[in-house]
Formats: structure tokens, C-alpha cells, sequence
């Protein structure tokens, strides 16, 4: 899909040729949608099952289609059809299932087989002209629009994972900060849950945050290196691993990179365009950042570094526009500040110095370097290699500011620009990976800056360029097609549907929580029949049992009595430690939740009870398919346990 791209040419001035082979896609899609509703009426009347309805008939349509489009209207080789069909298929059934149990199978079935014929439609003009090589002004906005219509198909259809739970929880305690992060992913959660609930809603800002990240990589790399390699960066932006995936799952992550990428553009038009009124907008980005996550402070670390590095920006070290723009981003953190003055400074302490010194030093440096390989793959690591080498021209208008008398020293600036934006936060992640665990996505924003330079190593090299630059412009497109294939199958479509009847579903992702919590709605139900009390539920881990069993409480009152392991240990259980005092339980009964029997049988529960009842197994299931297992106790008339004497 975005390996060529049409010509721009308007079909009134087509040729004979070309327009009757436009004439013959639209007659294949056409007749494709109809024999794939049809079909799928057929196969459903029998007792095949949904899932086998769907498969036959998206089959049938796209071998009729084939049929019809034959030899001299194929724009593309077999293989990049058989890539376009593959693609069409999990559109089809997301589609399907997700307006089935709304409007019904049949019904539903017809805007299903309408998708699957659009993407094959777009996917033939989108090869149809291979003659201009790779110049993705097609291809890429079709891509990035192909993952955006998927991920808002399937994200009501998937599963929280726990740390999305956890963040919608934040939203159930708004504030002006949290323990363990700034409160954006808080405000942002809230303020789409006023539009409707449900996990889409949960998700939704993430989607906003990656479609904003996408145009600010795009205008960023346009400034750089003008408009081609804006479109390239754009499409690595969407599917390079670690930025296709802040866009599905809502973390802070996903504002974090927007911002970041938003901090980039304007300091790159302020430090290097002469906009005075850029300094304000970098920011506003950086204080969004900053109430994103922490380390967002890296951005203004790294800006302060280049303008000591490069002479024609430290006279901006006493420009009043730059400290303007500094003192925005300290007004909009504010909050963040007086959170932490009214708290004992906790959450700084939080993720600085109480961080690390509670840890046992570790070294993790091998993990971080492995991390790089997986964020940005093999194929970008290799082409990190040029770097030292600026993308490209300064044609962007934003530019012309900057004096045109010394090309080669602009174009050195260009480089230091993306070195040190990348190298400075890169190299405090280095080490600190030399002592203490390091997350594989850390660096995930880091990469930004690094975008318009591996997109241009997806473009053809000119005849003096080496092996490797060769080897990098062919390699691109077969990676993107395999990594949308996987993001495809293996995020969306496999979790939703399972593959060829397999549905072995991640512990951590997708384990059936709505129907554990239904059954421990059950238990619950029983308790208050026994008692006449309702009893508050506990999830005997960190937090992400309590996470899930406050989100899918059928009640939809699980932030107000869904506590953690904080209730009967002296150990972390994050901000539920601050949501749930255990004297506020007292005398109250509890349904303890465990993923281990042992775990119920601790002899801090039983001092923690007046009565405890016999240890309940609760099996999990999602689409009819067991995927984990579960243990619940109820603990009658809770005591909570005598804190410790602090020494």
C-alpha cells in the first residue's frame, strides 16, 4: 500500500487505457460489496457461526473481484493484491463486529463488505502508477488514514489493560497531580468521558494525541527538509513501533510525544528560522509536556545545550522572547508545583531521588540498547548512520529569515540541531540504564527528532550514493508493509476475532476481565443477600487487579470502593494508597481478588478479619474461550492492621 502512489493526473485526462482500467476497479469493488453481502446472508443462515460467515463470504468477494479485475486492469504484481486483500480483511470484520451486536449481523454486514471494497479500491490507485517510484504522496497519507479508520473501529472492542485502568481511575480522583505522574492523562481521560463511557472513550484522546504528534513530525521535517521528506516522516511517525503504539493505548505517553514533537517544531523555527513569537509556542508545548510526564524536562535541557553549543544562538540566552517562553512553560506546570508543596514534594521525590534510592542498583544498559532496536527497528537503527549527514534543503518559507550567505554553515546547524536534541536525553537514559532498570519506552520521544533523517533514507539514492543507501531505500516499504500486517492481525483483529479458532489471550492484555468482574459481582450479590452490608472489593496486587475490577464493576461505582493490597501489607500500592485510607474500611466486609490461591491463605489477611469465607476459583473467559484464572475470599468485618512505629 505504500510502495507507489498515482500521478495526480484528474481522470478527464486519463488515457483510453487508464481510464477503462479505473472504470473496471470501480465495477470489481462494486460487485465485490454485492456478492459479499449475499454471500454472507447464505453462510449466516446456516450454522456456520459468525466468525465463519464473515471469512467465507470476504473470501468469495475478493475471488470474484480478482476474477473481474484480470490481467490487464492489475496495476500491481499478485503479491501487492494478495498484501491489499489482507489488509481489506481485518477491516472487514472489525467493522462487523463492531456494529453486529448493535444493528445485527445482516445489517451489519453491509458497511463490512463496503470497507473491504474502499481499501481495495484505494489499495489498486495506490499502486496504479509505480513509474515515479517511491514518492508516497498517495501512499502515505493512505496508510496513515487506513490506521487511523482501524484504530477507531477496534479500540471500543478491546480490553483496558491495567495501566490504562489505572489512568482512568485518575479521572474518577481528579486533581492537580498525582503520585506517580503529572495530571494531563487525568484532565484528558475526564474531559472525553463527558462524551460518552466505555473504553473508546477512555482511548479516544490517544488517538487525538497521535494525530496531533503525526502533524507536528510533518511540519517539523517540512522546516528541515522540505515537503517530500514531511510525508515520509509523517508515515514512520505512524507506524515505527513505539509511535503507532502510544496512539492505541491511552498512557501519558501519547500527550508526551504530541507535545514533544510540538516543542520541536517551535524551538527548531525559534533557534533556527529568527520567529521571536516561536519561543511562545515551544513554550506552551513544553509546559503541556511537562504535565504530561517529567521527562519532558529533557526537551528545555537539550535547548539550553544547543544554545550554549552553537554561537549564533547564545545571544538568545538573554533574549526576552526565550524567557518568555520559559516562564509559559513554568504557568502552565504551575499546578504540577503546588501539587507536590501540598503533598511533602512527593511525587518529585516520587520519580527522583526516592526512585532510585529505594532500588537496588542494577545494571540495565544491554536492555536499554536493546529497547532502540525494538522502538525504532533494525532497519532504523541502520540507518541512524546518517545523522551526521542533514536531510535534505531549507525550502520551508519559515526559513527565509535565516541569512542564505553561508550554506554550508546553515546545514551544519541543521545536523547539530538533530544531534543534540536527540543526544542529550539520549545519553541521561544511557546512564542511568548503567544503575537502575530502564522501561523500553522511555526513549520512545526521544526519536522524534531523528524522523526527517531516516525518512530520507527511504527515498531512491542518486548514483554516487553507497551500498547501504541502497539497501535502506529498498528495505522501507517491505518494513512498513509487515508492520502494519502485524498491527493489523496481531493488535486488533486477533484479540477481537482470534485466528483460525486460536484464542490464547495475554495475562496482562485482554484476560476476560469484564466477565471475572461479573463473577465477582456475583460474590458480591451473595454477600449483601447474607449481610445487608455491600462489600468493597480488593485487588491483592499493585494495583492492576483493583484497576480492572473498579473499571468493569457492572455497577459503575468501582472507583469509590475498589481498593488495593495497601488494605492488609505494608506495600506500594501507588496513588490507591492516598485514594483509600484502611481506617476508612473499618468493619467493613471485603472480596479479596488474587491471580494466586497461596496469596488468600497469607496470615495477614486472617488477622485483618472477624470471619473469613471458603476461597472461591473464578475462571475468566472471553468469546466462550477460558483465559485465566482467578481466586476471591470474602473477608468479614475488616480490621485494619496497626501501622508500624516510625523510627
Amino acid at each position: 500500500m505504500v510502495r507507489a502512489a498515482v500521478t495526480g493526473r484528474s481522470l478527464s485526462s486519463l488515457g483510453d487505457t487508464d481510464l477503462s482500467r479505473w472504470r473496471r476497479w470501480r465495477t470489481a469493488a462494486a460487485l465485490a460489496t454485492v456478492v459479499d453481502v449475499l454471500a454472507f446472508a447464505l453462510l449466516h443462515s446456516t450454522d456456520l457461526g459468525l466468525e465463519r460467515a464473515h471469512a467465507g463470504a470476504f473470501v468469495t468477494a475478493m475471488l470474484v473481484a480478482t476474477v473481474l479485475l484480470g490481467r490487464t486492469a492489475m496495476p500491481c504484481p499478485r503479491s501487492m493484491l494478495l498484501l491489499i486483500v489482507a489488509l481489506a480483511y481485518p477491516l472487514h470484520a472489525g467493522v462487523l463486529s463492531l456494529l453486529a451486536s448493535h444493528f445485527g449481523p445482516l445489517a451489519a454486514s453491509v458497511p463490512a463488505a463496503l470497507a473491504a471494497a474502499l481499501t481495495l479500491l484505494l489499495g489498486l490507485s495506490a499502486f496504479a502508477d509505480n513509474a515515479r517510484g517511491q514518492d508516497f504522496s498517495v501512499a502515505a497519507p493512505l496508510a496513515i488514514a487506513y490506521l487511523l479508520v482501524l484504530r477507531l473501529i477496534y479500540l471500543g472492542q478491546l480490553e483496558l489493560a491495567p495501566q490504562e485502568a489505572y489512568y482512568w481511575n485518575y479521572a474518577q480522583h481528579l486533581d492537580i497531580g498525582y503520585l506517580d505522574h503529572p495530571p494531563l492523562v487525568a484532565w484528558l481521560i475526564a474531559m472525553s468521558l463527558a462524551l460518552g463511557q466505555g473504553e473508546f472513550f477512555v482511548r479516544l484522546p490517544a488517538v487525538l494525541a497521535w494525530a496531533v504528534m503525526l502533524a507536528f513530525v510533518a511540519a517539523f521535517a517540512h522546516d528541515l527538509a522540505g515537503r517530500g521528506n514531511a510525508l515520509r516522516s509523517a508515515l514512520l511517525a505512524a507506524t515505527l513501533p513505539f509511535f503507532f503504539g502510544i496512539g492505541v493505548l491511552m498512557t501519558p505517553d501519547a500527550p508526551l510525544a504530541a507535545a514533544w514533537a510540538a516543542a520541536l517544531f517551535w524551538l527548531h523555527r525559534a533557534l533556527l528560522g529568527g520567529r521571536q513569537t516561536a519561543w511562545l509556542g515551544a513554550g506552551v508545548a513544553i509546559g503541556i509536556g511537562m504535565l504530561s510526564k517529567y521527562s519532558m524536562v529533557l526537551v528545555p535541557a537539550a535547548t539550553l545545550a544547543f544554545m550554549i553549543v552553537d554561537a549564533p544562538s547564545r545571544r538568545l540566552l538573554l533574549s526576552p522572547w526565550a524567557w518568555g517562553g520559559a516562564l509559559i512553560a513554568l504557568l502552565v506546570f504551575a499546578p504540577v508545583i503546588v501539587w507536590n508543596i501540598q503533598h511533602d514534594w512527593a511525587s518529585f521525590a516520587f520519580q527522583g531521588a526516592r526512585r532510585l534510592g529505594e532500588r537496588t542498583p542494577q545494571f540495565s544498559l544491554h536492555v536499554f540498547l536493546g529497547s532502540v532496536v525494538l522502538l525504532l527497528t533494525p532497519l532504523g537503527v541502520l540507518a541512524l548512520w546518517r545523522l551526521p549527514r542533514p536531510p535534505g534543503g531549507m525550502t520551508s518559507p519559515c526559513l527565509q529569515a535565516v541569512p542564505a550567505a553561508d550554506a554550508a554553515a546553515l546545514a551544519r546547524r541543521r545536523r547539530l540541531f538533530v544531534l543534540v536534541f536527540t543526544l542529550v536525553p539520549l545519553l541521561v537514559f544511557a546512564a542511568a540504564s548503567i544503575r537502575a532498570e530502564t522501561k523500553f519506552h522511555w526513549t520512545g520521544p526521544i526519536w522524534l527528532a531523528v524522523l526527517p533523517t531516516l525518512a530520507a533514507t527511504m527515498s531512491r539514492p542518486g548514483l554516487g550514493e553507497g551500498t547501504l543507501d541502497r539497501l535502506l531505500a529498498r528495505s522501507w516499504v517491505p518494513l512498513l508493509h509487515v508492520l502494519i500486517l502485524v498491527y493489523a492481525y496481531g493488535l486488533f483483529y486477533y484479540p477481537v476475532w482470534g485466528l483460525a479458532g486460536v484464542r490464547a489471550h495475554h495475562h496482562y492484555l485482554q484476560m476476560g476481565w469484564r466477565d471475572l468482574r461479573r463473577q465477582v459481582q456475583e460474590i458480591e450479590e451473595q454477600v449483601l443477600q447474607e449481610t445487608g452490608r455491600r462489600p468493597a472489593i480488593v485487588g491483592l496486587d499493585k494495583h492492576n487487579t483493583a484497576d480492572e475490577m473498579a473499571f468493569y464493576d457492572p455497577r459503575g461505582d468501582g472507583a469509590r470502593d475498589t481498593a488495593s493490597r495497601h488494605l492488609f501489607y505494608d506495600e506500594k500500592a501507588l496513588m490507591y494508597e492516598q485514594w483509600f485510607r484502611p481506617a476508612a474500611f473499618a468493619g467493613q466486609d471485603l472480596i479479596v481478588v488474587a491471580p494466586a490461591r497461596d496469596e488468600l491463605n497469607d496470615p495477614r489477611i486472617a488477622a485483618a478479619a472477624t470471619r473469613l469465607g471458603p476461597i472461591q476459583t473464578l475462571t475468566a473467559h472471553k468469546n466462550g474461550i477460558a483465559v485465566g484464572t482467578y481466586h476471591a475470599r470474602v473477608v468479614y468485618g475488616y480490621r485494619p492492621p496497626t501501622p508500624a512505629p516510625r523510627q
